[in-house]
């Protein structure tokens, strides 16, 4: 049996259901048994993954942690998890700052919705796994690539753990036959293609981890990271935007996609013109930016621009909330190996080469049995 540590926070400001299972990250694992959620993840200061396991119950204003590994120390896991929560943000003042500004989110509750802070290559590789996808299916993919191509780092509670395979792992121990064969798809030429160019990176920019090199990007500014970004094979400017919000700290950027795209014509009337359009693509053009002028799609584009000034520093996070409005909740992983839903099954649209997105009814959903 783990011992459980605490870390305070109430439940509107830090709901896990709510952030853990819910398109951010993928590899969480709910055991309704004992209700906790369980990953493997990897410390700031130390180079192997260990076990994490966090729980929250219901009027509580803490949520409780545990870990196994050999060398972790508590004080190390309890800040790293407070920056994996990004509970420096107060949600409730940022939450204000959107109302003064927005109608449409004056009535809606954060319910402890956070943008989470991921490990950059993970959050990479998993949103190039959500390219025309569902989140069932992208938590298959991410479970299949650790359990096959990652190194096996423990047992807890009947469950085997892996590490996420770095670049070389993927490289040294993976084809993309192995990956279609596990289901993903024209997506497995993108991972091989993406962890190849990413070992190339490393000895290029003088880096020794994957994050290192994705970290090295995102000193730039917003739009030479994204450009930086989509090199990797399988990027375009949504899965870009995701990895610049979640897994670069970047709180303003916006990522659009069919829900966003939905609700900012619905709610917000924002829809670009041809003259906004034809400056979208000369501004790309004069900043030099030849990747993302070939795969922008200017009217998501015009999209995310209104509604990061709308938002103002932390748009991303507003956007956070009202797409999980949007979309309803999900679960996820459990112990028994299923994956479930509370809801419905959502389509994830990547937005690479469609010109007319806006005009596609794209959206899928599939019910599936909680």
């Amino acid at each position: 049996m783990v011992k459980l540590y605490k870390i305070s926070v109430k439940q509107e400001d830090l709901r896990l259901q709510n952030v853990l299972q819910a398109g951010q990250a993928f590899r969480w694992i709910w055991d309704d048994k004992n209700h906790w959620y369980m990953t493997s993840m990897i410390i700031v200061g130390y180079e192997t993954y260990g076990i994490i396991i966090v729980k929250q119950e219901e009027g509580c204003d803490y949520i409780e942690f545990g870990f196994q590994h050999p060398k972790w120390e508590l004080q190390k896991v309890e800040e790293h998890l407070k920056q994996y929560f990004r509970l420096e943000v107060d949600l409730n003042t940022h939450q204000d700052l959107w109302k003064s500004t927005d109608p449409n989110l004056k009535n809606i509750s954060p319910q402890g919705i956070r943008i989470l802070f991921q490990e950059p290559w993970e959050t990479l590789i998993s949103f190039i796994c959500s390219s025309n996808n569902n989140i069932n299916r992208i938590t298959k993919m991410c479970h299949n690539l650790t359990s096959h191509f990652g190194d096996k780092i423990g047992t807890f509670e009947d469950t085997t753990f892996y590490s996420f395979p770095t670049s070389e792992q993927i490289v040294e121990r993976a084809t993309e036959e192995e990956l279609r064969e596990f289901g993903f798809g024209y997506r497995a030429k993108y991972i091989i293609e993406t962890a190849k160019l990413m070992t190339k990176d490393k000895k290029t920019y003088g880096c020794t981890t994957d994050q290192e090199v994705l970290l090295h990007f995102a000193a730039s500014n917003y739009e030479e990271t994204r450009e930086k970004l989509m090199r990797y094979t399988g990027v375009g400017p949504k899965v870009a935007d995701c990895v610049c919000l979640m897994g670069l700290h970047l709180d303003d950027v916006v990522p659009v996609d069919v829900h966003v795209a939905r609700f900012a014509k619905r709610d917000y009337h924002i829809a670009a013109s041809k003259t906004e359009i034809a400056e979208i693509r000369a501004t790309y053009t004069k900043l030099d930016l030849p990747i993302t002028k070939k795969k922008i799609n200017p009217e998501l584009d015009f999209i995310r621009t209104e509604l990061t000034k709308k938002w103002g520093p932390f748009a991303g996070w507003a956007q956070g909330i009202l797409f999980s409005k949007e979309v309803g909740s999900v679960i996820g992983a459990t112990t028994s190996g299923d994956i479930k839903t509370k809801k419905r099954a959502f389509k994830i649209e990547e937005d690479v080469d469609e010109s007319d997105f806006l005009s596609k009814k794209t959206l899928t959903s599939t019910k599936v049995e909680a």
